[in-house]
């Protein structure tokens, strides 16, 4: 019989098999976008990928991309963290309200062109003027851990940057 392990935890036991799972949780996500089952399993994920895991089971390389990742990256785990929080624990508490950056997360609405021709209903969240889609926001988490994970043989890192310009483009003063 195998000495049962110090961390109970399930066979997943590393950042790169973490990012497995979420690329299955995006895969369940793009199914149905108005989702809030899929949309819980891919936000709570990336979340503590990012907020947990690199820090603790990455390597040298991947803590010092953590640490350079650039601003627009830290606001979309900001996000990932206020929605993981107040959904896990129904309300935020005061010290994360004080550092709270989400306005607003709509129902599943079609609020853009994405939404209307191809994926339909979807999830959008309010960040100061800007209004991305889940769409937008999980695209470019996946690039943001390509990035974090394997450097830039996974995701060019001034491409991420424009991406993660774009999903935080402030919406013009008609869509507000």
């Amino acid at each position: 019989m195998q000495q049962p392990s110090a961390t109970p935890r399930l066979p997943i036991d590393s950042c790169e098999a973490l990012f497995e799972k979420l690329k299955w949780d995006y895969i369940q996500l793009e199914k149905d976008w108005s989702s809030s089952y899929c949309a819980f399993n891919f936000v709570v994920t990336a979340y503590h990928l990012y907020q947990d895991w690199i820090k603790q089971a990455g390597t040298a390389e991947q803590k010092k991309r953590l640490a350079d990742l650039p601003e627009n990256g830290k606001l979309l785990f900001n996000v990932w963290r206020d929605v993981t929080n107040a959904t896990k624990h129904w309300q935020l508490n005061e010290r994360s309200q004080n550092q709270r950056v989400v306005n607003e997360v709509s129902g599943p609405i079609i609020g853009d062109w994405y939404s209307y021709f191809v994926a339909g209903p979807v999830i959008y969240v309010r960040v100061d003027d800007a209004l991305p889609s889940l769409c937008e926001l999980a695209q470019v988490t996946i690039w943001c851990f390509k990035w974090l994970l394997s450097g830039e043989e996974g995701f060019e890192f001034a491409a991420l940057v424009r991406q993660l310009e774009l999903v935080f483009r402030p919406i013009m003063a008609s869509q507000k």
